[in-house]
């Protein structure tokens, strides 16, 4: 009986250290089952395709008045004749389909309320910004192991690249530009920045590409450089923020982009709070925090340093603020990585439109 006991209680023992060493991955296969679509992406109609000409495609446009254009106090807008091609993040994590509906209202809410005013907002003091709906790839299809995510994703991409035609055709011909996404949308931006800009007439319109939040590494942006400093244009830069040292969200991936917003070099350099021009945190990504004023934009000088790791993760060494409570998995800081460094991204976009518009 007793070694029957001790058996068991070895057993115990066992799958206790077992689920703690491996939590991270016990959790997202628990999660990625809720989320799972239950059919196959060819088996149901994809949802309505975009039309670019219409308003209620665009998320973000100066023809419209919307949470992109919320600035901090004490900010003004100086206009520069730079435009700004910003595709969002992924808000849909829904299970009814592979790409997400017009309508869907819950990922319309995140990105309006959380991502055109905590990342596409910091390109409204110089620029005018465009923003499209698409048909997103649902949040599973990045854990999918079937064609599905990847078909759900080039249906998403192919929306992508049409609203980037509709946008080049509203500019100048001659006009610059910026291209500039998050997490999914930066996916798609760097496939369109290797597709449809490097190699032709537009590469020489291109101020800069800001491809934050993604697995980004310098193979997958074809001829164009790596951002080296805080003025060079003509580059592509990003980086994936993480709460200390750890894996973040893209850990194992070798030669990622890692730019450090603080003092923009592509190297492994420390820079210190007193760098951050001023951070804007908020609660929950997904939707509002009780009593939350949602148009806040508290600006806190100082919150965050950064430094970029061996493996291309920026780690956040210490934290100086409660305002960025959402972690994912790795202790990644993902849905933070324009907030924590709000101020330096507006006056870097500015860096850099001058210094192209300075340029013989």
């Amino acid at each position: 009986m007793n070694k029957i006991l001790i058996t068991l209680g070895t057993l115990l023992l066992l799958i206790v250290i077992g689920g703690f060493i491996f939590r991270q991955e016990i959790f997202i296969m628990m999660m990625a089952s809720g989320i799972s679509p239950e059919h196959n992406f060819d088996e149901k109609p994809a949802p309505e395709a975009p039309d670019y000409s219409d308003p209620a495609w665009w998320a973000a446009s100066p023809q419209a008045a919307d949470p992109s254009d919320q600035m901090p106090a004490g900010v003004t807008a100086a206009p520069t004749g730079v435009s700004v091609f910003f595709v969002h993040p992924t808000s849909y994590f829904g299970k009814e389909h592979w790409n997400q509906p017009l309508e869907d209202e819950s990922a319309n809410w995140i990105v309006d309320e959380r991502i055109l005013r905590h990342q596409a907002s910091v390109f409204n003091s110089c620029c005018d910004v465009y923003a499209p709906r698409y048909r997103q790839a649902t949040f599973f299809s990045f854990m999918d192991q079937s064609e599905n995510g990847e078909k759900a994703l080039d249906l998403a991409y192919a929306d992508v690249v049409d609203a980037f035609n509709h946008f080049i055709g509203e500019l100048n011909p001659d006009q610059p530009f910026l291209l500039a996404g998050h997490s999914q949308g930066s996916r798609h931006a760097t496939q369109l920045l290797r597709e449809h800009i490097d190699g032709t007439p537009l590469e020489a319109r291109l101020v800069a590409a800001y491809l934050i939040g993604f697995s980004v590494t310098e193979d997958q942006i074809g001829s164009v450089p790596v951002c080296a400093n805080a003025t060079q244009t003509g580059c592509a830069l990003g980086w994936n923020a993480m709460d200390g040292e750890g894996t973040g969200a893209f850990g194992g991936n070798e030669g990622l982009i890692c730019t450090n917003p603080l003092n923009w070099a592509a190297d492994e350099s420390y820079a210190g709070h007193n760098l951050n021009l001023g951070a804007i945190g908020y609660p929950d990504y997904t939707g509002p925090a009780q009593g939350e004023d949602i148009t806040a934009m508290n600006v806190e000088v100082g919150a965050a340093d950064a430094q970029c790791m061996a493996d291309g993760q920026l780690a956040v060494m210490e934290l100086r603020s409660e305002a960025f409570p959402g972690r994912m998995f790795g202790n990644s800081m993902h849905p933070y990585d324009y907030s924590l460094y709000h101020a330096n991204v507006r006056e870097n976009v500015a860096a850099r439109i001058a210094a192209f518009a300075a340029a013989p």
